[in-house]
């Protein structure tokens, strides 16, 4: 019982040791404003271009300015394969872009990239948004306690699977 409880056990800790990320999630191929662009005028929106179609309804963008303030207003689009979030108008100072897309085939797809607004001064509005709820790239990652919750049922899982197997074998040999 206990050889066959350690050998599915390594088993199953080789199989997630080797287990390669899928390759048919979303990828960006590109944004605008680009990651690292100095933006010198108005903008309305941040958009985002993904090597297929994403889902929209599970789809967020957060962009954060000066202060680290919400920049987003409003709903995001979607269409076809380019996400567009609408944005107040900028104040000068460094922006952060975090996303979080779903994929066509179901999976969750998360990045960040920056960007950093020059805006001349008679472009340059008086007043940014209202400070309110602060979004971080962390708002998108899956709590610690799924982690955890997953390996504990990976854990009883191969568990369960000693106890069938050693009983088995204690009925063959009986």
């Amino acid at each position: 019982m206990k050889r066959a409880l350690v050998v599915v056990a390594l088993a199953f800790t080789g199989l997630l040791a080797t287990a390669a990320p899928a390759a048919a999630h979303s990828t960006l191929e590109g944004s605008s404003p680009t990651d690292g662009a100095i933006v010198k005028q108005q903008i309305t929106e941040v958009s985002l271009r993904f090597n297929e179609g994403v889902d929209g309804r599970f789809s967020t963008v957060v962009v954060n300015g000066p202060g680290n303030v919400s920049y987003s207003v409003g709903d995001l689009s979607v269409t076809d394969n380019t996400v567009s979030q609408p944005v107040h108008p900028l104040k000068s100072g460094d922006y952060k872009v975090a996303w979080r897309v779903v994929s066509a085939d179901g999976h969750p797809v998360t990045g960040a990239f920056g960007f950093t607004a020059a805006i001349p001064g008679d472009q340059e509005p008086s007043e940014g948004p209202k400070p309110g709820k602060k979004s971080t790239e962390s708002d998108f990652a899956a709590p610690a306690w799924l982690w955890w919750a997953a390996g504990g049922g990976a854990l009883l899982a191969v568990l369960a699977l000693g106890l069938v197997l050693g009983k088995k074998r204690g009925k063959v040999s009986a």
